[in-house]
């Protein structure tokens, strides 16, 4: 036990007197320090999320009717709402309109709105027209 207690010591004294940091590449160097590198990282999932916001307010809109589809707009604008100004107005926008539309036309003034809304997505994946190049 004793011999173990002094090649503790013995290794303990030797790294503390070893010399510079620099000897130990993996120490405490923050040159060292190794971050992945993120490749569009962000646009990774977008539509899965995307389809997770729409599916969430149909089905908040089916169960408890405008109120819960617009519970659903809140949460998924909230810095949005939060933030003022013009981009609060957007938001507020963006989660009023659909509601206002189905109030007023039912389903299909919902379904209007989205596609007045995502009429650009609509050119370019379901009619495949590309922008005008002169």
């Amino acid at each position: 036990m004793r011999s173990v207690r002094l090649a503790v010591m013995a290794t303990a004294l030797m790294v503390v007197l070893g010399g510079p940091a620099d000897a130990f590449p993996g120490a405490a160097s923050p040159s060292y320090v190794h971050r992945p590198v993120k490749h569009d990282h962000e646009r990774r999932k977008k539509l899965l999320r995307k389809g997770g916001w729409a599916g969430a307010g149909f089905a908040a809109g089916r169960a408890a009717g405008p109120a819960g589809s617009a519970a659903v707009g809140v949460a998924k604008y909230r810095h949005d709402l939060k933030a003022g100004g013009k981009r609060r107005t957007k938001a507020v926008a963006k989660i009023g309109a659909p509601i206002a539309a189905g109030a007023v036309a039912g389903p299909a003034g919902t379904a209007g709105y989205e596609v007045v809304e995502h009429r650009g997505w609509i050119k370019r994946h379901i009619l495949h027209l590309k922008p005008h190049r002169p």
